[in-house]
């Protein structure tokens, strides 16, 4: 009740003790003092029952907002249950996929370990061999020792994890949006050289290595990948594959378990292959390439040098893009022949790309070096772009690989 109200209430109880007083002087003639003192009873009696309905009122007023806090108290009471049981799940789940990528990352580096292991292991037996039966023709490479020093360098540096990632720019045309990155996979040995494919290649051949060091390479590709995509699932990889690791029957499967681990990188992670590879694989390869597909990963194919296509071959290998040069399309736009492809003159080379969409295979043109040629691809619809126009490949910053909060970049 307000101070105001209260003011007015005692003096409407005063106004009632005087008339009391008042009425009992004059019309019952009664002493002034008698009328006085029944004038102060009035008002004390008046004023006494206000209080005690006051006091009732607000008792009333307490217990009814006593009832609605008691009522929000239980209320919050249930939710903060719900909340701890959502957070309790929350952490376990937490916890559950801490240890399932923590078993991951045990089973991937287990299975590098003995990719490593195997890969001395057939190195000491294949120099063995040489120096009895000379199986091995040594003059593929400089010499006994220089094979030994590269392919220590290179075990070394698979074991040291110096794997460097370097991305080019895969972009969409007209906006030039960067959508996909090419990965390249370089070496360093111990005093941080570059160590090129050429390079370990022309020993690992002789050698009998190759597989296994394009899967120990495939690995890593695939681990950098993964914290990638943790970062950025805008974007997607294209990781070089080859038929080596394909053909596999020892590595594969266990490269095949490791995707199916992480069949959540499906949606950014493209596998690339050469077009004569894919068109003479193996029957073994094939069926590999379709262990992957099943998984819900997709290949690019690239090095095109026949526009010859079994389109219908490459839908069931689930083949998502096809790289061709900018030459070789801008040659057919330049063509006698009135823009027909060449070994396809059934297709003309504005059609391509349709012709390709009726397969779900987009086009990218590739080796793209000069704004000319960026206009002569829209011309044809050409959906996608690479070369050095829009960047060159360049290697990650590895620090960027540990900030959560930054897009991908690369060192300048």
């Amino acid at each position: 009740m307000g101070r105001t109200t209260t003011i007015m209430f005692a003096a409407i109880y005063g106004l009632l003790a005087i008339v009391t007083s008042l009425a009992l002087y004059r019309v019952m003639d009664v002493s002034i003092t008698y009328a006085a003192s029944m004038g102060i009873l009035v008002f004390l009696i008046a004023t006494q029952s206000h209080l005690f309905a006051a006091r009732k009122i607000e008792t009333k007023e307490m217990k009814s907002s006593l009832d609605i806090l008691h009522k929000t108290t239980i209320e919050l009471t249930t939710k903060l249950d719900h909340a701890y049981a959502e957070l309790s799940e929350l952490s376990t789940s937490v916890k559950e996929e801490s240890i399932r990528r923590n078993h991951a990352i045990v089973s991937e580096v287990q299975v590098i370990e003995k990719m490593i292991e195997k890969m001395s292991d057939n190195f000491d037996t294949r120099l063995a061999e040489t120096a009895r039966v000379g199986a091995v023709k040594l003059d593929q490479v400089q010499g006994t020792d220089d094979k030994h020093l590269m392919l220590t360098l290179v075990r070394e540096a698979l074991e040291a994890g110096r794997v460097e990632l370097h991305l080019q720019p895969i972009v969409s045309l007209p906006q030039r949006k960067t959508y996909y990155y090419e990965s390249f996979t370089r070496l360093r040995d111990h005093e941080n050289n570059v160590i090129m494919p050429a390079d370990f290649i022309r020993v690992a051949e002789p050698a009998g290595l190759i597989s296994v060091v394009d899967n120990l390479l495939l690995f890593r590709c695939v681990q950098i990948v993964r914290r990638l995509t943790q970062k950025d699932r805008r974007i997607g990889i294209v990781c070089n594959i080859s038929p080596h690791s394909l053909g596999d029957e020892e590595f594969f499967p266990q490269f095949l378990d490791f995707m199916r681990k992480n069949s959540d990188l499906a949606g950014s992670l493209v596998f690339e292959i050469g077009q004569k590879e894919f068109t003479e694989r193996s029957v073994t390869e094939a069926r590999n390439m379709s262990r992957l597909a099943d998984f819900g990963f997709r290949f690019s194919i690239d090095k095109v040098e026949t526009m010859d296509f079994d389109l219908a071959d490459m839908k069931r290998a689930g083949v998502k893009f096809l790289k061709v040069s900018a030459e070789i399309l801008l040659t057919a736009i330049h063509s006698s022949t009135g823009g027909a492809l060449p070994a396809a003159p059934d297709i003309r080379v504005e059609d391509m790309v349709p012709y390709l969409a009726g397969f779900g295979i987009e086009l990218i043109g590739e080796k793209v070096e000069d704004e000319a040629s960026v206009v002569e691809l829209l011309e044809i619809n050409t959906g996608y772009a690479q070369g050095h126009l829009f960047g060159t490949p360049r290697p990650i910053r590895e620090e960027f690989l540990e900030e959560t909060d930054e897009p991908l970049k690369m060192a300048s």
